[in-house]
């Protein structure tokens, strides 16, 4: 199997990095002087992925204003637009997002956080998938630095046992960093309405031994609060060492 398309969730607000995301969305921060997003869609590029799908929000059309057809990065790039907030003024979660782009999407696809930066190697990540046959796999970091909270538990035949978002049981190995690799069929357990892909979907197929894990102790980076944005444009800088 090969994975040849990239869906990327970016329609959060991402207060934690006001003041920019006042008037801007999340991925477009600057990092070393283009936006964060920008490293995310060449990531994708030299892993062979040939067509982005970006889910889009608050102030999506600035994302699709800079990036606009992918042209110009030499990537096929499509957009699936859902208002930031629904009619509640409540905001509208990843699995509505997933819903509206179902048409867009291939059989199996890579989904990615906007906000987590990896260094992918997807033919690792699609052999470990085809060995650890499930219907979505999840990029786990073991968190040897203790840099955060574990949420996740990848026992000792490569699946996920325990999914914790609230990242309470201290019998965890790692934290789920996004690069899913994902059958298509599961959007098919998501109910009508907004809800989160996550909270929804991997417990269900944890009950089921369909949710395999790729634990990793390559560091990822983030953008999630300003702190971590210097550590990000700090490893993002042209010398950078990481394990492929």
């Amino acid at each position: 199997m090969q994975i040849t398309q990239a869906v990327i969730l970016a329609g959060g607000q991402g207060a934690r990095l006001k003041p920019f995301t006042k008037n801007n969305p999340k991925p477009m921060v600057p990092v070393n002087g283009k936006p964060f997003l920008e490293y995310l869609i060449d990531l994708l590029k030299e892993n062979g992925i040939k067509e982005v799908i970006i889910l889009t929000g608050y102030f999506g059309e600035k994302i699709k204003k800079y990036f606009g057809n992918g042209s110009r990065f030499g990537i096929d790039i499509k957009y699936s637009y859902t208002p930031f907030l629904d009619e509640k003024g409540e905001e509208n979660e990843s699995g509505l997002r997933l819903k509206n782009s179902e048409s867009l999407l291939h059989n199996f696809f890579l989904l990615l956080y906007c906000d987590n930066y990896w260094p992918l190697n997807l033919n690792k990540l699609t052999a470990y998938f085809n060995n650890h046959r499930s219907d979505i796999l999840v990029t786990v970091y073991s968190n040897i630095d203790h840099s955060t909270k574990n949420n996740t538990l990848v026992n000792e035949n490569g699946f996920v046992s325990k999914y914790d978002k609230g990242r309470k049981d201290k019998n965890l190995n790692g934290v789920d960093i996004g690069f899913f690799i994902i059958n298509k069929e599961v959007l098919n357990l998501l109910p009508e309405g907004n809800c989160k892909f996550e909270s929804i979907v991997l417990p269900k197929l944890i009950q089921q031994t369909k949710l395999s894990g790729y634990l990793t102790d390559q560091k990822y980076y983030s953008i999630g609060n300003i702190a971590r944005v210097k550590l990000t444009e700090k490893f993002l800088s042209p010398k950078k060492n990481f394990i492929r």
